[in-house]
């Protein structure tokens, strides 16, 4: 699994971005994005960081905090297969109280005719 600042760097090149440039959009320094480019900081960006890491990049937030080990301790598990991002991805476009309770029930369903 890559590491969080090389994923910074590879999603900021693709884009064609200087550090500079996403800096400014993050609100963060520039010398603070070469630091975690080059994974040399003590600790990861804060939750809050991430996001904006995640708009600016046009990335799904839940692939830096998983990267940045910031997920949930419950969703750590799930999120480290490629169905679970799936799930969580699915899960976190849902609207309404009817399509979690569609979702819900769907899983309860399938939960119980696996045990069967």
């Amino acid at each position: 699994m890559p590491k969080l600042g090389s994923r910074i760097r590879e999603l900021r090149k693709a884009l064609g971005l200087t550090q500079r440039e996403l800096a400014d959009l993050v609100g963060i320094d520039f010398t603070y994005l070469s630091k975690i480019e080059n994974d040399v900081m003590p600790y990861s960006p804060s939750r809050k960081a991430l996001k904006r890491f995640a708009d600016a990049l046009h990335v799904d937030e839940l692939e830096l905090l998983q990267l940045a080990e910031k997920l949930p301790s419950d969703m750590s598990a799930i999120a480290h297969t490629d169905q679970g991002i799936r799930l969580l991805r699915h899960a976190a476009k849902l609207k309404s109280p009817e399509e979690w309770e569609d979702l819900l029930a769907f899983l309860d369903d399938q939960a119980k005719s696996g045990s069967e």
